[in-house]
């Protein structure tokens, strides 16, 4: 009898757990349906996709590609060049100096690296440092660097003034390491006021020098101790090992007739000096869930503690009150996603619906967002290649996206698609 008992108990665990499994898959059909046709419709070559809430991992999936000239198949261990997802992790880098008292928010940069002192401010963006330069009225703080309001600008605008920086910023020669660029970058005239615009903008590379000087170690080995090794990230970090190297899912960029080609050159993964805190890691889908999970958790990961929880709460909420140039639904702009637009300036600005925090950007208003899909308060940001991550605390929600197709320089006809896409077939899976 008792045995009878015990098989009909198993019978009933195993029935529950393929139901579960069944629901899992089938409530999240839409997702599983939109990343397996981006394939089939080669708009992507191979893409990854996570899910997580409620502390648990429920949807983890790839399809297609690695590496599409030589037909290695996406395995779930692929590592990506994440480009500006690296902001988010820099960003909380230097928060773990703030929770120790090492600075505060409203100090100016110039208090620990002297370079920013005496700054100038071009007179006409639009016609680049020919048309001349005048002081600032007031230095740049590093609020201002973690939050885009600086004054300053990416180099990826189509402005005069956005190509001189890139030409001096990223095309110089003689820059080999992360001080040198930030050293390059003093040297430049601000965009703006600091504190009157949001501009996206290179300041991340302040906000990692900042660790190192503070910090006294270079950006790469503070990352590593403080962020990397607690969360159990590792496949994340500026140079690969050769077995890591094999597993770089491969870039590939878009033709004019939208068709998908190998970019040349690809991402170099080692002897990189250069530790960047605007654009330089890899990683995985699996180490960003952990720092991003950590980030919901308000700072705490497996009984490990990266970040205070009021500081979390402070990186994500709105650091872009003071602004005086923000853009409402009546303004002219272009949207390029991810919160971005181009404004009639020619520069990058907020668009309407969304707010900034100290490296992390924020619905405010899923509506005027076009994101009705998601709700206030949920933080994000993505990368050039089409990766993407999102966090909503109140729904205990967390989403990766995972691919490697280049929108930077390039003609990307699917421009916010991709992210957009994302969400709204998570959303309703998970609702």
């Amino acid at each position: 009898m008792k045995k009878l008992l015990y098989l009909i108990s198993l019978t009933l665990i195993l029935v529950s757990c393929q139901q579960t499994k069944e629901t899992v898959q089938s409530t999240f059909s839409e997702y599983d349906s939109y990343l397996s046709n981006e394939v089939k419709e080669g708009r992507l070559i191979g893409v990854q996709g996570m899910v997580f809430q409620d502390g648990k991992l429920i949807y983890d999936k790839s399809y297609g590609l690695r590496d599409r000239e030589s037909g290695d198949s996406m395995k779930g261990n692929e590592l990506y060049f994440i480009q500006s997802m690296t902001k988010p992790i820099v960003s909380a880098a230097l928060m773990t100096l703030y929770d120790e008292g090492k600075f505060q928010l409203d100090d100016p940069v110039s208090k620990y690296l002297p370079e920013f002192s005496s700054l100038q401010i071009v007179n006409d963006p639009t016609k680049g440092s020919l048309s001349g330069t005048h002081p600032a009225s007031s230095p740049v703080t590093i609020r201002q660097a973690l939050s885009h309001t600086a004054g300053m600008s990416h180099g990826i605008a189509p402005i005069a003034y956005d190509k001189e920086i890139w030409n001096a910023l990223i095309l110089n020669p003689n820059i080999k390491t992360l001080g040198d660029r930030v050293t390059a970058l003093s040297k430049l005239p601000l965009m703006w006021e600091p504190g009157s615009k949001w501009n996206y903008s290179f300041t991340p590379d302040i906000v990692g020098r900042l660790v190192e000087v503070i910090s006294g170690k270079d950006l790469s080995a503070y990352l590593q101790e403080k962020i990397f090794d607690p969360l159990g990230m590792k496949e994340t970090g500026y140079n690969l090992t050769d077995e890591q190297q094999k597993r770089v899912m491969v870039v590939y960029g878009f033709n004019p007739d939208s068709s998908l080609r190998r970019m040349d050159p690809q991402p170099n993964m080692s002897g990189n000096t250069i530790y960047s805190g605007v654009n330089a890691l890899f990683s995985s889908a699996k180490d960003y869930l952990s720092f991003a999970t950590m980030l919901m958790n308000r700072g705490e990961l497996n009984g490990k503690r990266i970040l205070k929880p009021e500081t979390v709460d402070l990186m994500a909420s709105d650091h872009t009150g003071g602004i005086k140039y923000r853009l409402d639904t009546s303004s002219q702009y272009v949207r390029l996603g991810n919160g971005i637009v181009t404004d009639s300036l020619g520069t990058l600005n907020l668009e309407p619906g969304y707010q900034f925090g100290l490296g992390l950007a924020i619905v405010q208003d899923p509506a005027r967002a076009r994101r009705t899909s998601a709700t206030m308060g949920e933080f994000f940001w993505s990368g050039a290649n089409s990766t993407y991550f999102f966090v909503n605390p109140s729904k205990k929600l967390i989403g990766v996206f995972m691919t490697q197709v280049a929108s930077v320089g390039n003609p990307n006809p699917y421009g916010f698609y991709f992210g957009d896409q994302m969400r709204g077939t998570i959303y309703k899976g998970v609702e």
